[in-house]
């Protein structure tokens, strides 16, 4: 049974050696290059994966609108939670940064966070997609991913009740936007979403876009976070029907 040791190999290398390696963009930039390689060679001539379409990077007719619709779901979903800590009195928005500092910051999260939302969707839904395909455990597919997302999630924030529940509702929406399509490019939409709106609020040392004063914590944000956060499945299975719709063949409406 390859697929458990190759996975362990993997999820070690996203884990641990940027831990060890930093964050300096040049050497982040190896570390990513590292995981894909690393990803290619144990798949191929481990697991004997010679397709993309199998870890549900297939570029088929709507990939890219797939990304575009994920992003869009994933940016919406975390600026509404962010209007909804504003009304609810979690900080005060007293201006905006200089924008020499707001362009750069962004320009970096848009690519850094493409490519981290890409490595952890390949690495949980791409790879499980290929697993539960090998062995018909499809039906298992939402169960399987979503476990695996919310203990891998464990490595950022610790074992942690809530934290285990918040990533295993959003987990549950991106693994069904994989059983709806067969790929993972939604789900990598959705992620890089989410993280740009976290980066235009919180930038990658704290300081975002918006000046924030009188910021404050507690449990009532976070469950109203969570509460907000499992409004994307019900979106998600809207879109998706949406989408289904405009990519099917308009009937043939011309006379015989």
């Amino acid at each position: 049974m390859r697929w458990l040791p190759v996975f362990i190999l993997l999820d070690l290398y996203v884990n641990l050696v940027a831990r060890v390696a930093g964050f300096a963009l040049p050497v982040w930039l190896t570390y990513v290059a590292g995981f894909f390689l690393l990803a290619y060679g144990l798949c191929r001539f481990g697991l004997g994966i010679t397709r993309m379409q199998t870890v549900g990077l297939g570029r088929s007719p709507g990939w890219l609108s797939s990304l575009g619709l994920g992003f869009a779901i994933g940016f919406g979903v975390w600026a509404l939670k962010n209007l909804l800590y504003f009304g609810m009195g979690k900080f005060d928005v007293v201006g905006w940064r200089d924008w020499s500092f707001v362009l750069p910051m962004l320009g970096q999260a848009l690519v850094g966070m493409l490519l981290a939302s890409a490595i952890n969707d390949l690495m949980i839904r791409g790879y499980g997609l290929a697993f539960c395909r090998r062995f018909n455990l499809m039906a298992w597919y939402l169960l399987i991913t979503t476990a695996v997302y919310a203990l891998d999630d464990s490595w950022n924030e610790g074992i942690d009740p809530f934290n285990l529940l918040f990533s295993a509702v959003l987990g549950v929406s991106l693994a069904y936007t994989v059983l709806r399509t067969g790929a993972i490019w939604m789900s990598i939409g959705i992620h890089w979403g989410g993280n740009m709106c976290y980066r235009f609020m919180a930038g990658f040392d704290g300081q975002g876009v918006l000046r924030l004063e009188h910021v404050i914590e507690g449990a009532r944000f976070e469950y109203a976070g969570l509460a907000v956060t499992a409004l994307m499945f019900p979106l998600v299975v809207l879109v998706l029907r949406w989408f289904a719709g405009q990519k099917s063949p308009a009937p043939d409406s011309s006379a015989d």
